[in-house]
């Protein structure tokens, strides 16, 4: 704290006087008594002294300031009774001011952008990727297009793009042309901010459903690396058809040393690009080399294959040089030549040969697999169901027709042989039974023995005969119940009392292996169509115009209605269909709950195409209006409006056609209980 400075005008006379009386010793005669004596300052004089003091230190803080900001560079006082006033820059001077900077900054920038542009390369700025369809048909061509995009700051060189296609792809052609197998492309230069494409068309083939790969990977270097980079990308489609379709028809047992058939049956969807195909009948890969071994395949007739375009080109191998939609089917026949298994399993291949001349190979689209139970007994029994040894569907209310077939193959005579069948069933109309041998019926079963049947009290080496019967499967149930087979599983089996060998007589017991073939007839669907032609509806209300019976020369209209019902398999291709007389005339006015309805004018044909029907959708109905004009010659006549619609539908289950044919519906209006005419036409 700065000394503070004692000013005579912070004092009053009196002050003076008391100042002057006050003695100060000097220091040689300096004592206590002496400082005693001094005077004491009253409180006044204390207040007025710390003011003074105050009001110093406030003068010093002033000046201390002043002097800072008067201070000159150099550290000396400014003379502020001089002012020295600076002249102001003028435009010029701020103009070319502003161009210099302008100018550094644009340098600074370029230069910036320079070492921006030619240091460093971004990899993600290649971009590789391929395009395609997601889904495709088997043998259906399609192209696989390369999109390759430099969008580098600099150019990029010696570019090389290499793919692999999925197992099955078959190259047809690409642009530009491949520098290598096909599959190998080379660009020298790709500038920066360019693109450039390969387009490659070829096909897939191959089972529905299956997934396929096809990668890229690309090699480069930028102009200004010495380093190589690389880049690869991926596309994935499905075959999602073959565009051909195919049903095994067979038994589940083969007889040893017997012909046993089995009829496979093909067709071309509408939109199918296999237009042949090889089929090869083997062992599966699991199979013994004594099991491999044990086939044999029969001969077929030259006659019957070259009408339907085919050829046996090796046993078991079938070359099939045309596919139409209509269906149809090979007929193969293998025997077994001994029982070295219970069970025999055969793989039925079908392949598609493409390729170049000099490259061909079959390519893989379907296959399945069938397994056989090897049956071998001294007496052969074979079963045939409604002309079938295989398994078929069945509908409700079929009759199915049985036929035995049974020969003695063995060494020796047979005596006393019992033949039975077993129709294991909680659905067939025993009542209906049509046995003509009239076997003894019993739990499922009906067996023959000599009193039915003379032939068989004794049956010697290659003795034969047959057995014939009929029965119907029963109505279908108001209800289903899904805790029941609906099916008709059928075998035969034989016992014998005696067995002579050699002149003697030996009780044999019945063996397991003393059965036939066995057929699984499961049952169709209940599919049902309820088809009415009415004028009023259930409401009393008219639905239809004009008079009824219908007049002479004046226009009647009537509604159809078309009710479907389905409860026990999920059915395929649905389509209910009439062709309407040339006097009846389609009204339109249509409706359907599902599917699609249409009318072909030229040949009158009414379609209502369904498709698929779930078990979840257990009723379908639609509608639609017809009407006539009768002319003189139709007076006194019942009018045939609807001839009889057909639906027809493949059952999911059991993979059989269902067809079905409805009564003719006529101006007389069976369904109609309000109409009380008979529907002749009037004048």
């Amino acid at each position: 704290m700065p000394k503070p400075k004692i000013k005579n005008e912070s004092f009053d006379e009196s002050q003076d006087k008391k100042n002057d009386d006050i003695k100060i010793n000097e220091k040689d005669k300096s004592s206590l008594a002496e400082f005693t004596c001094r005077p004491i300052p009253t409180d006044k004089e204390l207040d007025d002294f710390e003011e003074f003091v105050d009001n110093e230190v406030r003068e010093d803080e002033i000046e201390d300031s002043l002097g800072e900001i008067y201070k000159e560079e150099n550290g000396d006082v400014a003379n502020v009774k001089k002012l020295d006033i600076k002249k102001k820059h003028g435009f010029f001077f701020w103009f070319f001011t502003a161009i210099f900077i302008i100018a550094g900054l644009a340098s600074a920038a370029y230069s910036a952008y320079y070492f921006y542009q030619n240091s460093g390369v971004d990899s993600q700025a290649v971009d590789l990727a391929i395009e395609s369809e997601e889904a495709i048909i088997a043998g259906e061509e399609f192209f696989y297009t390369i999109n390759l995009k430099n969008l580098e700051r600099v150019d990029i060189k010696d570019i090389e793009i290499r793919l692999t296609y999925p197992a099955n792809f078959i190259f047809l052609d690409s642009q530009p042309a491949a520098n290598l197998r096909n599959d190998t492309w080379n660009f020298s230069l790709l500038p920066s901010h360019r693109s450039d494409t390969i387009k490659i068309k070829g096909k897939i083939i191959g089972p529905a459903k299956q997934t396929n790969i096809i990668l890229a990977d690309m090699t480069y270097m930028p102009v200004n690396f010495s380093s190589e980079f690389s880049k690869s990308t991926s596309f994935e489609n499905v075959i999602k058809d073959t565009g051909l379709e195919f049903t095994i028809i067979n038994a589940n047992s083969a007889l040893v040393g017997e012909d046993n058939e089995i009829i496979v049956k093909y067709k071309a969807n509408k939109e199918n690009y296999l237009n042949n195909f090889r089929l090869t009948i083997e062992s599966t890969n699991d199979q013994t080399e004594e099991q491999i071994n044990n086939i044999e395949f029969s001969e077929v007739d030259e006659e019957e294959l070259e009408k339907a375009k085919q050829e046996l080109v090796g046993p078991g191998i079938w070359q099939i040089n045309e596919v139409e939609e209509k269906e149809q089917d090979i007929k193969v026949k293998v025997k077994f030549k001994d029982k070295v298994s219970d069970s025999q399993d055969l793989i039925f291949k079908f392949e598609y040969e493409a390729g170049a001349e000099e490259n061909k190979q079959f390519y893989l689209f379907y296959e399945e697999v069938i397994s056989l139970e090897i049956i071998k007994s001294d007496l052969n029994l074979t079963l045939i169901i409604n002309g079938s040894q295989a398994d078929q569907g069945v509908d409700f209310e079929e009759t199915l027709n049985y036929t035995i077939a049974y020969a003695n193959k063995g060494e020796t005579k047979m005596t006393d042989v019992v033949i039975m069948a077993v129709l294991e069933s909680d659905f067939l109309d025993w009542v209906s039974l049509d046995d003509q041998k009239h076997g003894n019926v019993s739990d499922n079963s009906i067996s023959w023995s000599k009193e039915e049947i003379p032939d068989l009290e004794s049956l010697t080496k290659n003795d034969e005969g047959i057995i014939n019967f009929s029965i119907k499967v029963v109505q279908a149930e108001a209800e289903i119940d899904p805790s029941k087979d609906y099916q008709v599983k059928s075998y035969i089996q034989y016992s014998i009392g005696e067995l002579v060998v050699d002149g003697a007589e030996e009780d044999k017991e019945i063996r397991e292996d003393r059965r036939s073939n066995t057929i699984i007839n499961k049952i169709n669907s209940d599919l049902q169509l309820n088809e009415q032609v009415r004028y009023f509806n259930d409401d009393n209300i008219a639905v239809g115009s004009g008079p009824q019976p219908p007049k002479i020369g004046e226009t009647t209209s009537y509604k159809v209605y078309w009710v479907i019902t389905n409860n026990l398999h999920e059915l395929n291709d649905l389509l209910v269909s009439a062709e309407l007389p040339h006097y009846v005339k389609w009204e339109d006015k249509n409706r359907a709950s599902v599917g699609n309805f249409e009318y072909n004018e030229q040949s009158h044909k009414i379609t209502w195409q369904i498709g698929r029907l779930p078990l979840s959708v257990y009723k379908a109905d639609a509608e639609f209006n017809i009407s006539i004009t009768p002319e003189e010659a139709d007076k006194n006549k019942i009018i045939v409006l609807m001839p009889g619609t057909i639906i027809q539908a493949i059952d999911a289950e059991t993979k059989a056609a269902i067809n079905m044919s409805g009564k003719a519906k006529t101006t007389k209006l069976d369904d109609d209980s309000i109409v009380n005419d008979d529907g002749r036409v009037v004048e």
